[in-house]
């Protein structure tokens, strides 16, 4: 199969006016011009993008598939008080509205445009709705507010999949996150971080999202303080950040830290020396009231940073081409180049997947994605701008096509009718006295 389109963006090197891509049984198998590709015998369609820009599929980095039927239930309000309403909003969930949810989600990421995800999951459900959709990602088993020695029944309950090194498959893989400073005693973090370690596979954590949390770690008080006494039983603060503390545990080593809204200068070089990357979320940090990442001085540090849309609870939608133009808004010093690479191979490599999604090149994965952009000689800035859930035109991975003409090939109302029917199930809770 052969797709050309008026750019293709490889992230690897410069953009390619007029140019093409080969693939082969789901992988690439060459990237260059259309004119020395067309050459070449190939077998199957040959699909032309005009006007567009064919990226490696988007990578939204943080991800909460599950959560994504109580979009627009909860509003924005200051972290502290959004969470208790979505514990409160979940409560009456079992699999099956998880399942609906996470598929919901999945089909959101492929029309705008995102193939790869890092995943907050809460049980099975949401890889397996994702691998349907044809989505692929690391899927993070979250755990809180139980103690260390029960951290392994813990993961046997939760269907935790315990393979070679995470991966089921070639497309996804499973990791561990212990879900916050603030909800998990040090003891479980460092076992969740051991784990990880023992089974080979990724590890991500919430860390330094709110002024609260900040406030909790630093001095033990503040909004935050309540819920650490019922989930971390015999709480102390540790005096520090919360990037310091995960640091003192040992558990910022390879770790996937998510928000990084608080991180200080002494923390970004923490994080320099140890963790796999970052991951922001920028109009989910506005929403919760909280501030953007100092992004361009991590990026400065030499850490790879990722971008999230994090849950529709907490967004007004999946976009994640929202979100970068949201950071773009709050930070114009990033490049239009380096922004591209944060929803792309930054994001791979903040998950770990970069031996095989982020790029256009031979042998990664056949995920893609064709955005119009109009004619343009500076295709990189012009995608910043114009690439949008709506200028998408199509959406490959794993060489099968998922958008084609703007339209998902799966149709989405049956599974928008599940979804619909967990979110009443949340509604009556959030409602109930």
């Amino acid at each position: 199969m052969l797709i050309t389109a008026d750019w293709v963006l490889p992230v690897s090197r410069p953009p390619i006016r007029h140019g093409a891509v080969l693939v082969e049984h789901g992988i690439i198998v060459e990237v260059g011009s259309a004119r020395e590709l067309e050459r070449l015998k190939f077998s199957g369609e040959h699909r032309h993008f005009p006007g567009c820009a064919v990226t490696p599929g988007l990578v939204n980095a943080h991800t909460h598939l599950s959560l994504t039927a109580l979009g627009g239930l909860l509003e924005s309000t200051p972290f502290e008080e959004w969470l208790p309403r979505l514990v409160r909003a979940m409560s009456d969930w079992g699999p099956e509205e998880f399942a609906a949810s996470a598929a919901l989600g999945s089909l959101k990421c492929l029309q705008a445009g995102v193939t790869v995800v890092g995943d907050v999951a809460y049980g099975p459900e949401a890889p397996a709705a994702a691998a349907d959709a044809g989505l692929a990602g690391v899927f993070f088993w979250e755990v809180l507010g139980v103690s260390a020695p029960r951290l392994y029944a813990e993961l046997e309950k939760r269907e935790f999949p315990v393979t070679e090194r995470g991966w089921c498959g070639t497309r996804l893989r499973c990791g561990l996150s212990p879900h916050a400073p603030y909800t998990c005693e040090p003891r479980l973090i460092a076992a969740v971080h051991e784990a990880s370690v023992e089974f080979g596979i990724p590890f991500a954590m919430h860390v330094a999202e709110s002024s609260a949390e900040v406030e909790l770690l630093a001095h033990g008080t503040g909004p935050l303080a309540e819920a650490a006494a019922r989930l971390v039983p015999g709480f102390s603060a540790p005096g520090s950040s919360p990037i310091a503390y995960v640091d003192r545990l040992d558990a910022l080593d390879g770790c996937t830290v998510i928000h990084a809204c608080h991180a200080e200068p002494s923390d970004i070089a923490r994080l320099a020396a140890a963790a796999r990357g970052v991951v922001t979320c920028p109009r989910s940090n506005l929403f919760l009231h909280n501030p953007i990442a100092p992004v361009a001085r991590i990026l400065r540090a030499g850490v790879p940073v990722g971008v999230g849309t994090d849950s529709a609870a907490s967004n007004s939608d999946l976009n994640l081409m929202e979100e970068l133009r949201c950071l773009h808004h709050e930070n114009h010093s990033i490049k239009p180049s380096q922004l591209i690479e944060m929803v792309t191979v930054m994001g791979a490599l903040a998950l770990g997947l970069e031996d095989r999604f982020g790029i256009l090149e031979t042998g990664m994965q056949a995920d893609m994605a064709a955005f119009e952009i109009g004619e343009t000689s500076d295709p990189e800035s012009d995608f910043v701008k114009h690439a949008d859930a709506t200028t998408l035109r199509g959406v490959m991975s794993s060489g099968i096509w998922r958008v084609l003409d703007g339209e998902l090939i799966e149709p989405i109302a049956e599974v928008a009718r599940s979804a619909q029917a967990a979110r009443i199930r949340a509604e009556h809770a959030l409602t109930r006295t």
